[in-house]
């Protein structure tokens, strides 16, 4: 359960993702950089599934997990396969974002319940979405800001009312877009805190708030842990 978005900066881009977990799950250790196989990549890591939701790695490309959620129901069904954060580490292993989709492509999607990872690099975005039996692939430009979300409610009952937020606070904000991105990461409707992007709700709530820029000049990952997580704060590059 995340809001991921996308916005064009300087040369390159900025990423920002909202973590929604439930109330129950153990705060995540901050963001070091890690050696992986061929590169090393920045994330913070899951205590419960040993992986992660959101990364860069040191040749810049971007990976951000989101469950799929069809209804309620669906979340309570899914099963205890592998954890989606394992597929984050695996991506970032990659010189590009060809050779990270190729290695997408390759995962065994009955292995995981539903997901859909983003994958920046520069200025494309390839996303790849997973029901649990099928593997599917979309690029998408980055020149302009983009969103994706998802819930435990079920994607249907929050994506319409973020995307209109987003639109409203970032598509038409006249360019002034990084500011507007913090703005939409940061809202919450009084009335409605379960459909919110800073989200909260009885069993879960936003936990996290993570920043990725990505330009020629620079790499940089910043993680800022929210409510019940706040002492665990870190910051890594």
């Amino acid at each position: 359960m995340c809001t991921v978005s996308i916005v064009p900066y300087d040369d390159g881009f900025r990423l920002v993702c909202n973590r929604d977990e439930r109330r129950d799950r153990p705060a995540a250790i901050p963001p070091t950089v890690r050696l992986l196989q061929r590169v090393s990549a920045t994330y913070p890591q899951d205590t419960r599934g040993g992986g992660t939701w959101v990364g860069v790695n040191e040749g810049g490309l971007a990976a951000a997990l989101l469950n799929r959620t069809a209804d309620p129901i669906a979340a309570a069904a899914c099963r205890a396969l592998r954890s989606r954060g394992l597929i984050i580490p695996q991506l970032l292993d990659s010189r590009s974002l060809t050779e990270a989709l190729e290695t997408a492509r390759r995962l065994a999607p009955a292995q995981f319940n539903p997901f859909s990872v983003v994958l920046v690099e520069r200025m494309t975005a390839g996303i790849v979405t997973s029901d649990g039996q099928t593997l599917s692939v979309q690029m998408m430009d980055v020149g302009r800001p983009q969103m994706l979300t998802s819930s435990g409610l079920g994607d249907a009952v929050v994506d319409a009312p973020r995307r209109q937020l987003f639109e409203r606070l970032v598509l038409q904000s006249d360019r002034f877009w990084p500011l507007a991105q913090d703005r939409f990461h940061a809202h919450r409707w009084p009335s409605r805190a379960d459909i919110s992007v800073h989200m909260e709700r009885p069993d879960a709530r936003t936990v996290s708030r993570t920043t990725i820029i990505v330009t020629s000049r620079v790499i940089d990952l910043d993680y800022v842990p929210l409510g019940a997580e706040k002492q665990q704060a870190g910051r890594a590059a």
